[in-house]
């Protein structure tokens, strides 16, 4: 502004001395021509010096206002005027500050303000500022995250009063989620879940993280899925088309004599018919040709192994009290049950193997050394609770001969032991008499 005004002041003092050179010339030029005017008798206008003179003072308005217009747009240029930015969001006062060729200087500060949220300006509002000079702004961080929370029971609250809570104490990190839920009604709370699973209601803190569940009510669907004829479709196939409509798929297995091994035999519901998502659909996989079991009280035991054919049958026998030798005790398979590729395990049948009987083993080829053996195979392999003890004796059979026993030749009950007496061999054999 101040070079306006003395470029001003120079201009009118040239003016002034233009006027005091040129007027001395101009007065005689006058009298010139008045003289001259007055000899070829020419009327002068008396009021040109007055228009002369409006001529000049309307010039000179002229150029003090190009001056002032020129000062006017040099100070508009150069500076530009605040708007209040408090409780505009920074990235709007951002766009304006580039827009006028400002810079920002921000300073964050934990507030009640949204975040991103300017809560203070240095520079007042509606001043003037150099453009390319800074503007000192203070900016929400939002409320404090280290800041302590009293959490209501979310279980005792509907899902309004929740979010209601949420929004009024800025805690931003938890989060309402709903689900379908079958036996929970709408808007009604489910559970409440915390990423830190030591955080609870009493030291939550708002930077915690956590999540409100509440129930969206039983989920409907609409039966807009047509069932397909799975007839000669493997089960792969029912299986792919039941997850990709989100089916309750429920396989079951049996044999058949008709549909091969694997591909469906029946299904819930009919082709072409339509079902809902999440609904029930049932099929039936063929295992292929069935055996049936037979009623092996009928088979003895030496034709048991053989009697069903393509499935394992172990027989055995075991001892009892009441039923007479090749009865049957059991049979691991109910008769008349269906048998598959699936039935892997075979069939278990018993036999009975009568009462236990102990054989006279006195000076015979069974040694000490074989009554481990011989007790395993004859009696505890059968069910029979039987044991020995051995009892050593002077004797002149060799050493380790079953010189006596304390039972032998009889039946046993199902648990017994059996004393042995064992030779040591230390005696000489008397010698053979003569004969008379």
């Amino acid at each position: 502004m101040s070079d306006f005004l003395s470029k001003f002041e120079e201009a009118k003092e040239s003016e002034k001395n233009a006027e005091t050179v040129v007027e001395p010339s101009s007065r005689s030029s006058r009298k010139e021509k008045t003289a001259a005017a007055g000899e070829e008798g020419i009327e002068h206008d008396p009021s040109f010096k007055k228009k002369r003179r409006k001529k000049r003072l309307l010039g000179l308005a002229a150029l003090l206002g190009l001056l002032l217009l020129s000062g006017f747009l040099f100070f508009q240029l150069a500076y530009v005027r605040l708007d209040n930015f408090v409780d505009k969001d920074i990235s709007e006062v951002r766009e304006w500050a580039a827009e006028h060729d400002l810079a920002i200087d921000v300073t964050p500060a934990y507030d009640e303000a949204p975040a991103n949220q300017v809560i203070a300006q240095a520079e007042a509002a509606r001043s003037r500022v150099r453009k390319r000079s800074t503007l000192h702004l203070t900016v929400s961080q939002g409320p404090d995250p280290e800041e302590k929370l009293a959490l209501p029971d979310f279980m005792e609250m509907t899902r309004d009063e929740a979010a209601e809570w949420i929004e009024k104490n800025q805690a931003s990190n938890l989060t309402i989620v709903d689900e379908y839920h079958d036996e929970i009604e709408e808007k009604a709370p489910i559970r409440v879940e915390f990423t830190n699973k030591e955080v609870s209601r009493e030291n939550y803190h708002r930077r915690d993280v956590g999540r409100v569940f509440y129930s969206k009510g039983e989920e409907t669907f609409e039966k807009d899925i047509e069932v397909p004829d799975f007839r000669d479709k493997t089960r792969s196939e029912v299986e792919t088309w039941g997850k990709a409509h989100e089916l309750e798929l429920e396989v079951k297995e049996q044999a058949s004599d008709t549909v091969e091994e694997g591909k469906v035999i029946e299904q819930s519901v009919a082709p072409k018919e339509k079902i809902a998502k999440r609904n029930a659909f049932q099929v039936t996989i063929s295992l292929g040709k069935g055996v049936t079991v037979p009623d092996f009280s009928t088979i003895l035991p030496d034709d048991a192994q053989a009697a069903v054919e393509g499935v394992t049958v172990r027989m055995r026998m075991q001892f009892t009290q009441s039923l007479p030798y090749g009865q049957l005790i059991s049979q691991s398979e109910t008769t008349g049950t269906v048998l598959t590729s699936k039935s892997k395990q075979g069939i278990e049948v018993v036999y009975s193997a009568g009462q236990p009987y102990i054989k006279d083993y006195r000076r015979s080829d069974i040694l000490e050394g074989d009554l481990q053996k011989l007790f395993f195979d004859e009696f505890r392999s059968k069910g029979a609770n039987i044991s020995y003890q051995v009892r050593y004796v002077n004797s002149a059979e060799p050493y380790g001969t079953i010189v006596g026993m304390s039972k032998f030749n009889q039946f046993l009950p199902l648990e017994d032991t059996i004393t042995f007496d064992i030779s040591l061999g230390n005696q000489t054999a008397p010698a053979a008499s003569d004969p008379e």
